[in-house]
């Protein structure tokens, strides 16, 4: 059953040849998501991590809340944030680089910025205001093409506000991952070894630590 799970949340398993350079910066891309998620309070439980590449992924960190979630408050999603970006953020601390593994991420929390500022009015500079910019066609997913209803002032502001919450949560995410480097390496070193960590398996990485 959980085989089954994992291969419906996380996509079926792709065994592939990786170099031992590649595994290393998947476990500690995989690494930095799961560190911040476990060191930022009020972020969905991690209920497993892999390094073993699933569907399109090399990797692949699991959160799953603890109860349905109807409303998302601006905290949360600023966390949320934060996690996605530990990944690239794990990458640039340990080898001084970025790849291309966190091109999902960017993706990602570009998505979720544009909606918090263009959506949810949860921008103090643009205000209480919601635009069509950034909404998707509900039946098939994808954006459309749309009359621009707002200014270039208003839509520079936009990409602004976007930038901002973005490089907040890198910062977030940097100053979190180097106070606790030590326990980076530990979760990083633990993938290399096991290739899956469960929930209780990452709480007991982490307990070792000093």
């Amino acid at each position: 059953m959980e085989r089954a799970k994992d291969k419906i949340l996380m996509g079926g398993e792709r065994r592939m040849f990786i170099s031992d350079h590649e595994r290393r910066i998947t476990a500690y891309h995989e690494a930095g998501h799961t560190l911040v998620a476990k060191l930022l309070p009020g972020t969905d439980p991690v209920h497993k991590v892999t390094i073993i590449p699933r569907g399109m992924a090399l990797g692949v960190t699991q959160q799953l809340p603890e109860d349905d979630r109807y409303h998302s408050p601006k905290a949360y999603l600023l966390k949320r944030m934060c996690v996605v970006m530990g990944g690239r953020v794990a990458e640039r601390l340990v080898f001084d680089d970025v790849s291309t593994g966190a091109q999902n991420d960017l993706k990602v929390v570009t998505d979720l910025a544009e909606k918090m500022v263009c959506q949810w009015g949860m921008s103090e500079k643009v205000g209480p205001i919601t635009f069509t910019r950034g909404e998707e066609h509900p039946f098939l997913g994808l954006k459309l093409a749309q009359e621009k209803t707002f200014s270039e002032q208003m839509a520079a502001l936009i990409d602004q506000e976007m930038l901002l919450l973005i490089t907040q949560a890198e910062t977030r995410s940097t100053e979190l991952m180097a106070a606790n480097r030590s326990k980076l390496d530990a979760l990083a070193q633990a993938l290399l070894s096991e290739e899956t960590l469960d929930g209780q398996r990452i709480d007991a990485v982490l307990a070792q630590v000093q």
